[in-house]
């Protein structure tokens, strides 16, 4: 299929044949099993059941285009989706909220005065708080070694180089 034809039509033969094979769409899944389990389900909570996708048409992302998926299910498929399944996805896991205390390698960007270019400079950067808002880079420190890292707060690091605490 040329792509003129695809542009006019917004879907691919693998779509039109999985039309023809009597495949229903997620949006219908999904309307039949909020009516099943008396829940609101959507068509993206069922993409991990589907038993095929394929594209139908283009969207306009910014200055790009992209293709949009539908997912397709066989009939027999859906009668095995459970509402315990659905709902297992749509657990988020637990956030690890232990108190952590440590130093990771903090960038900022500086700029030389004669170039004019930017470059970016490692420092010692501290951290307290959650484990999970911990940044990139983050190592864990016992209480003593902590309280020397405190001191050396903002101390420049060269390239490669680990502070010593």
């Amino acid at each position: 299929m040329k792509m003129s034809q695809y542009l006019r039509q917004g879907k691919s033969e693998n779509y039109q044949d999985a039309e023809e094979k009597g495949l229903l769409k997620a949006g219908e899944v999904a309307k039949w099993l909020s009516k099943k389990f008396n829940e609101k389900i959507t068509a993206a909570e069922l993409t991990p059941f589907a038993t095929e996708w394929h594209h139908a048409g283009v969207f306009k992302a910014g200055a790009a285009l992209k293709g949009k998926r539908v997912y397709f299910f066989a009939p027999a498929a859906v009668e095995k989706i459970t509402l315990a399944q659905i709902l297992a996805g749509r657990q988020t896991p637990a956030k690890d909220m232990r108190p952590v205390k440590g130093w990771f390698p903090q960038y900022f960007r500086m700029t030389d005065p004669v170039s004019r270019r930017t470059y970016h400079k490692r420092f010692v950067g501290i951290y307290e708080g959650p484990a999970h808002k911990a940044p990139k880079g983050f190592q864990s420190l016992p209480e003593e070694v902590f309280t020397r890292a405190l001191q050396q707060k903002g101390k420049e690091l060269k390239a490669g180089e680990t502070p010593v605490f």
